[in-house]
């Protein structure tokens, strides 16, 4: 089986040797096996314009073949993942999948799912499967790629389109080929999602972070003269807060969610309105109820069940 990665930076490389660590623990347990069993292979074709990544994942055995995204053999591959940044995911996915052959199974990990799946959609040679894997560092470049990174992550999966849809035995097949791909490479959670389901849940679950991340960090920027003195102060508080906006991949998908801008105004209502009680309550030196509303909704999030830090 060969699967094609194009991209590999952070994602695309971490998912290269997440596949060749399962693959190395397939192998040793096929040490103990009869001589009629053997462990699964795949060969991987990593695709990218950089050819430092490209010699790098090659060297270190992530990948088998290497190639520039203009001379890559696609129509060889049996499933392809796309892991670029969102415009370029989206800008080359239709001119992959048409150099892929009848009835390849092409998959990405935008961390947006409308504009991805409706592009397609419109394949109707091949079969796409949009999914999703939460999971990040603010590093990029292979050098960031980690065998671990995809370790118990949830990955949110769509429908199966293209010439799959309307029928539910090849939707099936596809949808279980991409889960079982994120379940090799460490994932532990799936949950299947329409596009919209996704794009809505994602605004508040990652968008949102990441552009507040972005905005507390322009204010800081701005802040002129406590600027400095605010940097010598900076603990964890504010690096932990600020940390997304170091990655600009989620940025850049977070600008093609058409969900994001409601949920972005409602913030910034809570945010004046907690303005206004700030001032209201330092005109009548009385700050005891927004105190008692900030310690109820910590009290809220203390409460709520997620995912434990890795």
């Amino acid at each position: 089986m060969r699967i094609g990665i194009v991209g590999l930076g952070l994602i695309g490389g971490s998912l290269a040797l997440s596949l060749r660590r399962a693959e190395s623990r397939a192998q040793q347990g096929s040490a103990h096996a009869t001589s009629n069993q053997s462990a699964r292979r795949i060969e991987i074709l990593g695709v990218d314009t950089n050819s430092r990544s490209l010699a790098s994942a090659k060297r270190s055995g992530a990948i088998d073949l290497a190639a520039h995204p203009s001379r890559a053999p696609f129509v060889s591959c049996d499933l392809i993942v796309l892991c670029t940044p969102t415009p370029a995911l989206l800008e080359s996915l239709p001119g992959i999948a048409a150099q892929m052959h009848a009835a390849a199974l092409l998959t990405d990990v935008c961390g947006v799912k409308e504009l991805p799946t409706a592009l397609g959609a419109a394949q109707k040679q091949i079969v796409f499967v949009g999914a999703h894997p939460m999971a990040g560092r603010e590093e990029r470049g292979f050098t960031a790629a980690r065998a671990d990174l995809f370790d118990e992550a949830c990955v949110a999966l769509c429908p199966a389109v293209g010439i799959a849809s309307g029928n539910r035995a090849w939707s099936s097949a596809a949808l279980e080929a991409v889960r079982a791909l994120w379940s090799e490479a460490g994932a532990t959670r799936f949950l299947t999602l329409t596009p919209r389901e996704h794009d809505r849940a994602v605004a508040y679950a990652s968008h949102l972070p990441a552009l507040a991340a972005a905005s507390v960090f322009a204010a800081l920027e701005q802040a002129g003269a406590s600027s400095r003195i605010a940097r010598a102060l900076a603990a964890g508080g504010f690096r932990d807060t600020t940390r997304l906006a170091a990655d600009g991949t989620v940025g850049q998908a977070a600008v093609h969610n058409r969900f994001l801008p409601e949920v972005l105004r409602r913030v910034a209502t809570s945010l004046n309105a907690f303005a206004a009680q700030i001032e209201d309550g330092l005109h009548s030196n009385d700050l005891a109820p927004l105190a008692r509303d900030l310690e109820q909704l910590a009290d809220r999030r203390r409460s709520m069940r997620l995912p434990p830090r890795r």
